[in-house]
């Protein structure tokens, strides 16, 4: 089995841009995935840019993420990307891992207001296939709230890589995570929270979703 941790980065859309065929606040801009081994070691990247068909890029997002509109302007419809991502991960048996459920819940959205039918598209859409590496954190430490990735990161002693909300840095930072997490199950981090007797607020969100509900 291999282990694909995917990350996408989105650009806001504008309230007059939309319509009934896609009403949503948040279009595509990039992916970023990295696949690992059975052993979760990493083996291969993939990283590309997606030309937004109704999303607008705008100062916020320009320097949260550092894409421009330059990198958009020629970059290929997200059909094709994903197009592209399902051949690159060919034949492989694999599982789908992303930090928090955004991600695939804004892939479905656009899947579907943009009619991509693509078989291979719609195998890798399996919700089954997907799983929620933020979710299992929360769960595993006992977390009250959401956990956001740099966090995470912090909390396991892991020094990121490369920028905050860039999709493939995104991407290969959860997947530090998971090698760490997975490969010693019984790996202990310090919850604050949980030691001070914090009762449980059951806060769903983290501050990039946040944003992404804001509209940014």
């Amino acid at each position: 089995m291999n282990y694909l941790v995917i990350d996408l980065e989105m650009c806001g859309v504008p309230q007059t841009y939309r319509s009934e065929k896609y009403k949503y606040s948040n279009e595509i801009i990039q992916i970023g995935a990295v696949l690992l081994n059975q052993k979760f070691g990493q083996a291969e990247t993939f990283a590309q840019f997606v030309h937004p068909e109704y999303g607008v890029l705008d100062h916020f997002i320009s320097d949260l993420t550092g894409i421009e509109n330059r990198q958009l302007k020629n970059a290929l419809p997200l059909k094709e990307v994903l197009h592209g991502l399902t051949e690159w991960i060919g034949n492989r048996p694999y599982k789908v891992y992303a930090w928090s459920e955004n991600d695939y819940c804004q892939l479905k959205r656009e899947v579907r207001c943009k009619e991509i039918r693509d078989p291979a598209i719609q195998k890798f859409m399996s919700q089954k296939n997907w799983i929620d590496y933020q979710d299992v954190f929360v769960k595993r430490y006992q977390f009250t709230r959401a956990v956001g990735l740099d966090e995470a990161l912090m909390l396991c002693d892991i020094q990121p890589d490369g920028k905050f909300h860039n999709g493939l840095d995104d991407a290969l930072n959860t997947a530090k995570i998971i090698e760490k997490l997975e490969m010693n199950p019984g790996y202990q981090i310090q919850n604050y929270e949980r030691e001070a007797g914090i009762p449980p607020e059951h806060l769903k969100f983290s501050m990039r979703e946040l944003f992404a509900n804001l509209g940014f």
